[in-house]
């Protein structure tokens, strides 16, 4: 039995000696030091190179298969299938109705089952109704597989969000979370010349050439599927094997560091009720949701706006990477100074006041190079926003099962937006889509207004706790962790809760350390990062 406790700069790992333990039998204890690296830069050089390029590549895949059929249109897809502008538009939103309905159920069979089982079985699921997407003849069949779509992705990218968020402290996830949504916008940038090129394929088999995205990309999924069961590790508590001892049980008292007394990872119902009754979390939705009606319209119809331009199909389809190359690069840095300055909100509140300006610009001006720069800025600008969307939710709810709920809960809130998104852009509102942008900028403000609403009421709660209760430090934090093994399999991990004179400071004297356990955010110790 391991016990690792934080002593300001050092990291006591006790080893407890038993052999057929009964009751009051003596218990010796072995103790020794382990030099604790304040930035822990080996290690997290070490998570990083097994954790993010594989959830990096999913997501890349997952946003190519959400948003090929904006491509397919440009080479064919409507003429074949006969689908007028209404038609079109009903395939793009069903996706977002399953989407939405199996986000928080995924997350929660997520942490029942654990990553390495349904991640690579989802993934797997939807590149086959991918692949058969391009067997599709008829309306009704193509309707029928954008919802088998939705079902199959919906728990990917909040299942990546919440995997990272038990590996990586609060204040290092921004960075991690924003690659993930590089590989979003990466894949609106390859998606465009991968579409040109395997359009070219048209006649091979004599197929069309939108099907041949469809064949290609979906198969994709399936072999990087199969191989997932082997990429992926679950939780720091279940030892994986290119972690040493010492790494895991490093890795396994930082996060408890950085959370809190208040933090566990057990499974609670308790939990998922507390994530309901947060209002927190709905001012969180309501951002996200903002965020993504344009982020997610921009990403199904800008082939179709940039055609509006002037652009004919071949070269919108190639004109639409450099936007997306842009926000690839804007994201990434966004994520950059986000970790470096430890804040969130200024960061969205920024990139939002751009995007409304892009739309004020794509509405009022009639220069089309003007517009074309303007379409640029905005899918750079909009993208950051969605990434340190989730990563200001990220840093500031806990425990472990609330925090899965309430990523999965903001994500179907959010895409709503795709609903909406799939809509807003009508063919006989072209070239200009005066409408589309003017739904987009009001999403735009009214998102700035969520996110200005968070940053003073959480502001306010932090200076709150504070004064009441004294500012709370990495260097006074004391974190316990006790781990059961029966032959080298870990049974439990138990989290400590303070110590007596802490628990009677917090009025938590009265309180079971499960129930402690369960307050996460609502601890009074727990500082919320801004």
């Amino acid at each position: 039995m391991t016990i690792v406790g934080d002593n300001h700069n050092s990291i006591e790992l006790y080893t407890i000696e038993t052999t057929n333990v009964q009751e009051n039998d003596t218990i010796k204890t072995n103790q020794c030091k382990i030099s604790d690296d304040p930035n822990d830069k080996k290690l997290l050089r070490k998570l990083d190179l097994h954790l993010v390029p594989t959830m990096t590549l999913f997501c890349l895949l997952s946003y190519l298969d959400r948003v090929n059929i904006g491509q397919a249109k440009l080479v064919g897809l409507m003429e074949s299938l006969k689908l007028t502008s209404i038609r079109y538009n009903v395939c793009l939103s069903v996706f977002f109705i399953t989407y939405v309905a199996f986000e928080i159920p995924s997350n929660l069979v997520l942490k029942r089952l654990r990553p390495s089982r349904w991640l690579p079985t989802i993934m797997i699921a939807w590149g086959i109704v991918m692949t058969l997407m391009g067997l599709v003849h008829s309306y009704g069949g193509l309707l029928a597989c954008r919802l088998a779509l939705g079902a199959a992705e919906s728990g990917l990218f909040p299942g990546a969000i919440f995997y990272l968020s038990c590996w990586y402290k609060r204040r290092e996830l921004s960075w991690r979370i924003s690659i993930l949504f590089s590989a979003y916008a990466l894949g609106g940038a390859v998606g465009g010349i991968l579409a040109f090129g395997i359009g070219q394929m048209r006649g091979i088999g004599g197929q069309e050439g939108w099907r041949w995205i469809f064949y290609l990309e979906g198969m994709m999924t399936v072999v990087v599927g199969a191989a997932a069961f082997f990429l992926i590790n679950d939780f720091p508590s279940d030892r994986p094997k290119f972690l040493t001892e010492e790494e895991c049980d490093r890795t396994i008292t930082r996060l408890q560091n950085d959370a809190g007394p208040g933090a566990g990872e057990h499974f609670s119902w308790k939990q998922v009720r507390a994530a309901f009754l947060d209002w927190k979390i709905y001012i969180f939705c309501l951002c996200t949701i903002s965020v993504l009606v344009p982020f997610a319209s921009l990403s199904l119809v800008s082939p179709t706006i940039i055609h509006g331009l002037g652009f004919q199909s071949y070269r919108a389809q190639l004109m639409t990477a450099p936007p997306y190359a842009f926000a690839c690069i804007t994201t990434m840095a966004t994520a950059y100074f986000s970790d470096r300055y430890a804040r969130r909100a200024i960061f969205i509140m920024f990139w939002l006041i751009v995007v409304i300006i892009c739309f004020i610009i794509l509405i009022v001006v009639q220069n089309l190079s003007v517009k074309y720069f303007a379409v640029f800025l905005a899918i750079g600008g909009i993208s950051p926003c969605n990434s340190i969307c989730l990563t200001f939710l990220s840093c500031n709810i806990s425990p472990h099962t609330k925090r899965a709920t309430a990523l999965a809960f903001m994500s179907s809130v959010g895409n709503f937006g795709g609903i909406i998104s799939g809509q807003i852009y009508r063919s006989q509102d072209g070239p200009r889509f005066i409408l589309g942008h003017g739904i987009n900028l009001g999403f735009c403000v009214l998102g700035l207004i969520a996110v200005i609403i968070l940053f003073i009421s959480l502001r306010l709660e932090n200076h709150r706790r504070d004064r009441l209760y004294g500012v709370v430090s990495s260097s006074n934090r004391k974190a316990s962790v006790v781990t059961k093994e029966t032959n080298k399999e870990v049974v439990d991990i138990y989290y400590g809760c303070g110590s007596e004179e802490d628990r009677r400071k917090w009025g938590y004297e009265h309180m079971s350390e499960e129930e402690i356990r369960d307050l996460g955010d609502k601890h009074t110790a727990w500082r919320y990062i801004l």
